[in-house]
């Protein structure tokens, strides 16, 4: 017996092909990307065994594609995963290609939906603030292009020089030659002064030169007492890391839009639409794909509020979502699985018996 690909199956299977991201949602701009999502059958023994098992695949002939295996699909529609559901709500005119199985799901489409929605759709939007912030963050406290060095993170626990020495002024910098490092356990040093200019208490990456052969009863007492601070290099060496890491990688255009407006104005775009789709589905037990607000929510996506007031809607439309129409609204708490089963089960026959 052959065992087909997930690809093969997608062609051979496929229930719907539909536009998805901002042209089904009809905030796209003349550089949005065409977006495609769908739902393909897998044959009985991807399904009735554990061994073939397949969830989703994409279409080499289009860019950006993602077609869902059906049990897989039902699945996901039940734990009410937001990209999964516009599937079964997207507007008849973006959906490309279609068949009987589809339509039974659309069909019985409210009766896959559940309260738990309120926390899906919100964690989603919530997802988005923080990157949101963790990218304003990044734009208004800039990494240096030099990694953190270890000298950088040393203090000053005791001094026994002439001179007084603050703890606040101590730098290591200024006893880089003619100095020492002795360990005196932990990450506690001696500094001791010598006649050797060779002797060097940091290297040229910063790390401390904490190399030491003799025995340190034989030494003079110390210049100074010195502590270094690890953990807080580590975390600022991670910092450095995430920041260049992000500065590299990220969206040119989206990039431009963060320098010009403080924050990624895209993310808020679909921060906002998320949560306006929970409030609705909550309250009227509908999920509208297609935005009649989409021109509001462009605008939102050229800057239109400042960072500070999506911060605030957010988390203020986060709690009314919650808790007040968590509490209004009439669908039920819990999927029914068992129709949902029967659903899937139906939908699988018409497909295989074509």
């Amino acid at each position: 017996m052959k065992i087909k690909t997930a690809k093969e199956l997608m062609n051979e299977n496929l229930l719907v092909k539909h536009l998805a991201g901002s042209l089904a949602y009809g905030t796209n701009i003349p550089t949005s990307d065409v977006d495609y999502r769908g739902i393909f059958c897998a044959d009985p023994i991807n399904v009735r065994t554990p061994f073939f098992v397949i969830r989703e695949t994409e279409d080499d002939e289009e860019e950006d594609t993602k077609f869902y295996e059906l049990a897989h699909f039902m699945k996901l529609c039940l734990d009410c995963n937001p990209n999964i559901i516009e599937t079964l709500w997207v507007d008849d005119e973006d959906i490309e290609f279609r068949t009987p199985a589809y339509d039974l799901l659309r069909e019985h489409r409210h009766a896959l939906l559940s309260s738990k929605l309120a926390f899906t759709f919100s964690g989603y939007a919530l997802a988005q603030l923080k990157r949101i912030k963790g990218h304003n963050k990044w734009i208004n406290n800039p990494q240096p292009e030099q990694k953190p060095q270890q000298r950088e993170f040393v203090s000053l626990v005791q001094w026994f020089g002439e001179e007084k020495v603050m703890p606040r002024d101590f730098d290591l910098l200024f006893y880089h030659t003619y100095h020492r490092l002795v360990p005196f356990g932990g990450n506690t040093f001696g500094v001791y002064k010598s006649d050797d200019m060779k002797t060097q208490t940091f290297s040229l990456d910063g790390s401390l030169n904490t190399q030491f052969d003799e025995e340190r009863e034989n030494l003079e007492p110390p210049l100074a007492i010195i502590k270094f601070n690890k953990e807080e290099w580590k975390t600022a060496c991670e910092r450095w890391k995430q920041y260049w890491g992000w500065k590299k990688n990220r969206n040119k255009s989206r990039g431009e839009l963060e320098e010009l407006y403080g924050y990624d104005t895209k993310h808020a775009m679909h921060l906002f639409r998320l949560m306006r789709m929970a409030k609705e589905a909550l309250l009227t037990e509908d999920i509208l794909v297609k935005r009649s607000d989409a021109a509001e929510l462009l605008d939102i996506r050229n800057g239109a509020l400042t960072y500070e007031e999506v911060v605030a809607w957010a988390e203020s439309m986060d709690k009314e979502v919650r808790e007040v129409c968590y509490k209004k609204t009439k669908l039920r708490k819990k999927p029914d699985i068992h129709f949902a089963a029967k659903l899937l089960m139906d939908a699988q026959d018409l497909v295989w018996n074509k």
